[in-house]
């Protein structure tokens, strides 16, 4: 990392992404020679690399961060061998996947894959199975407009899963007693803007005053439990690595690639946790939507999305949202079609846009 001044012990602990950064003309991007000279001189670099250079044209002669995969197609040498250290920071203006490249930092510079940490998120997740077997059903909360259908009943005698900015609602949230909560968003949830801390200020309050375990990616949660260790016994994190999909987690404790939480987590987790499932506020994209989807007031930030867009323009510039729902609607046919074919009865207790869940 080349800079003007020497910030990079700032960002290093918890968070790297040059958005970080308030004065960002204080960085210096490099181009190829630059790239590698810094490379044939330090021993310890972080590229900031411009958007016309290609990672393997420079790092063919670093050495990773242990374990690193945040830069893939490159050829690396053997593990051991001399040479500096790299790791890729996206530009939050060109890179849609700035978020992730950060927050996943400190996972690479902890030493990659924890398999101790694996090893007891997948215990919690048995113990989580044992639990739920006590229950009629396993019901699944989102945050969109129909949440407010769900107000209305009694969810006492199932084994409740929440997501996201649920926790914002906390008459709501005690009143559901959840036992996981699930959220898994760089962008949103575990950046350095106001959304991001009202989120994770809301996360430590909630985890205080509840027995619920928290879910997300295993890369995600290294930066979660350095950032707030008195809770790091509570989160609990799954790696990505499926090839097809399943929710046989007693047997592959991964996730199959997917857009959404609900994709990702929550329809795979609910059909590894019982035999019924039932959503809740999982409302998907109306006709008269312009964003991803709408979201109910009483559980979302909305007065902070703003930020969000600030921080992370290349996110949201030029994205089509109609045609992403369509995708995610795809992917949920397809995970419920699999959950009902294995003998699964998956509904929606509120209304819902998604496909799968029509008569």
């Amino acid at each position: 990392m080349s800079c003007k001044q020497n910030l990079i012990n700032y960002v290093l602990p918890e968070y790297a992404s040059l958005g970080i950064f308030s004065d960002l003309h204080k960085i210096e991007f490099l181009d190829l020679s630059q790239a590698h000279d810094l490379l044939n001189r330090e021993q310890h670099t972080l590229l900031i690399l411009n958007r016309d250079v290609e990672p393997d044209e420079v790092l063919s002669n670093a050495q990773p961060l242990r374990g690193s995969q945040s830069l893939t197609l490159v050829k690396r040498p053997p593990s051991g061998s001399p040479g500096p250290q790299y790791y890729y920071f996206g530009n939050p203006d060109s890179d849609v996947q700035d978020a992730y490249y950060a927050v996943c930092l400190s996972y690479w510079i902890t030493g990659g894959e924890d398999k101790a940490f694996l090893k007891a998120s997948s215990a919690d997740l048995m113990r989580q199975r044992a639990r739920a077997s006590t229950k009629s059903r396993i019901a699944l909360f989102g945050t969109g407009p129909s949440l407010s259908e769900a107000l209305e009943y009694d969810h006492g005698d199932c084994f409740n899963i929440i997501c996201n900015t649920i926790i914002k609602n906390r008459a709501f949230t005690a009143r559901l007693n959840p036992q996981i909560l699930i959220a898994a968003d760089a962008h949103f949830h575990f950046s350095y803007h106001r959304y991001s801390a009202r989120f994770l200020g809301d996360l430590v309050t909630f985890l205080h005053g509840s027995g619920a375990s928290f879910y997300t990616f295993d890369k995600f949660a290294t930066f979660l439990r350095r950032r707030m260790p008195e809770m790091a016994h509570r989160v609990f994190g799954l790696p990505a690595g499926r090839k097809t999909y399943g929710f046989d987690f007693d047997q592959d404790f991964r996730l199959f690639p997917g857009d959404s939480v609900l994709n990702m987590f929550l329809l795979p987790m609910g059909s590894f946790l019982g035999q019924e499932v039932v959503l809740n506020g999982f409302t998907g994209r109306a006709p008269s939507d312009s964003f991803f989807w709408s979201h109910s007031e009483l559980h979302q930030y909305t007065e902070l999305m703003v930020d969000v867009r600030k921080a992370h323009p290349a996110f949201f510039r030029n994205r089509d949202y109609g045609q992403y729902a369509n995708i995610v609607d795809d992917d949920i046919m397809l995970r419920v079609k699999a959950a009902r074919e294995s003998g699964k009865v998956m509904r929606s207790a509120t209304t819902t846009f998604y496909t799968a869940f029509q008569s």
